[in-house]
């Protein structure tokens, strides 16, 4: 089966010595380092050293800092038994994550599983493919995978959607099997009922990479209020409420986002007396409810990514240390906080600096309960700790 694309190769050739880096293992080479060439999107590359030694086979982006996704290291031409290879070890990794209560995983991580650009989330036999970027959606045969997605046995698939990002006019389309609900799919996670539109919501359709630290949050919430800022579609939320929360408030600017919020925790048969949908500006919500002096047992702050690339950082720095200020300022003394990013260029080291400055800033102390990222099914290169993306501190804070 033909799983790329491969016309004439392109060579491609650095500018600097770059061979120790990717020999530990680092899968991207941006343009500052390489000669820019003619070629189209997702071209198969050849990778040259400035002494022109083959250094790496992969795909090469012309229009984009992302310059070269490396294949295989040395001269050795990357073949489609490889990719069959990499995707059976992805699926012998991640097959245990299916069971009566999770039905939903992410099936394959980029870089992560080998599979440069290739993502693929798991919900209850539905699978929904995305590519990321142009390249990848040039060089990958998105058909063949959506065939050996079928085909494999061990996680059974009966649908493969590929999901365009929802800007594009053509959001996306069936490849394989059929797809009955994707508008309203419903899915367990931890043995909590969800429903996502898969066409129209965000990403692949959920937020999995949250799954163990939403269930961590229902762990500690019974009889806590608890205020879900960014809420999204309610997920921390739900399992709140499961906890035994006595009071959630979700808080989102989008009004489908309520409603999915409002939809999911009653499927979970939770009271509806015990949850307050609001849809409002949470920048706006957060400033209100200082001004009424409102506070609750539990903030949860997890706002959408402030730094889309590498020049946004400093900018991004001062958004996220204003926004968990503000949100500190409603947790109760002796309450709990936890602050989330899911920015790639925001560091653990420099995500730890914005909560220790966001606590100066809000004049509260913090004790630092737990530390978490992305799980298991999210896996990254060692040498990569751009994908590494996940940040979630949990702390216990303090007005004096």
């Amino acid at each position: 089966m033909k799983y790329f694309n491969v016309d004439k190769p392109q060579r491609l050739k650095l500018t600097r010595d770059l061979t120790k880096h990717l020999k530990r293992g680092n899968p991207w080479v941006f343009s500052d380092a390489v000669e820019k060439i003619k070629a189209t999107e997702g071209s198969y590359t050849i990778l040259l050293s400035h002494k022109n030694e083959i250094i790496a086979h992969g795909f090469y982006s012309p229009n984009i800092n992302l310059a070269f996704r490396v294949l295989n290291l040395g001269d050795k031409k990357f073949n489609d038994h490889e990719v069959e290879k990499r995707l059976h070890r992805a699926i012998a990794n991640k097959k245990h994550l299916l069971s009566q209560e999770n039905k939903c995983f992410r099936f394959l991580n980029g870089e992560g599983d080998e599979l440069p650009g290739v993502v693929a989330d798991f919900y209850d036999g539905v699978l929904v493919l995305k590519l990321d970027g142009a390249a990848s959606e040039n060089f990958w045969v998105k058909e063949a995978f959506a065939a050996i997605f079928m085909e494999q046995k061990e996680i059974p698939v009966k649908c493969v959607y590929f999901k365009r990002k929802n800007r594009e006019e053509e959001k996306g389309m069936i490849l394989a099997g059929e797809c009955d609900n994707l508008t309203d799919l419903e899915f367990l996670e931890h043995g909590v009922k969800f429903r996502t539109n898969i066409i129209d919501a965000a990403k692949t359709g959920f937020f999995l990479d949250q799954r163990e630290n939403r269930n961590f949050i229902r762990s500690v919430s019974k009889d806590k209020t608890l205020l879900n800022l960014f809420g999204y579609t309610g997920g921390f939320s739900v399992y709140a409420g499961l906890g035994g929360a006595s009071k959630v408030t979700t808080v989102d600017i989008a009004p489908n986002a309520i409603k999915g919020a409002e939809i999911n925790w009653e499927i979970n048969h939770l009271s509806p007396d015990k949850h307050e949908g609001i849809c409002v500006d949470a920048f706006e919500f957060v400033a209100d409810a200082q001004k009424q002096k409102k506070m609750w047992d539990i903030v949860i702050t997890d706002p959408p990514s402030f730094a889309p690339n590498q020049k946004a950082v400093d900018s991004a720095k001062d958004a996220y240390t204003k926004v968990f200020a503000d949100s500190l300022k409603l947790v109760k003394d002796g309450g709990f906080f936890a602050a989330s990013s899911c920015s790639g260029h925001i560091s653990f080291e420099i995500f730890l600096e914005i909560v220790q400055e966001a606590l100066s800033k809000s004049r509260r102390r913090g004790k630092v309960l737990l530390i978490k990222g992305q799980p298991e099914d999210h896996p990254f290169p060692f040498a990569l700790p751009e994908m590494r993306y996940l940040k979630f501190v949990y702390l216990q804070v303090f007005l004096d």
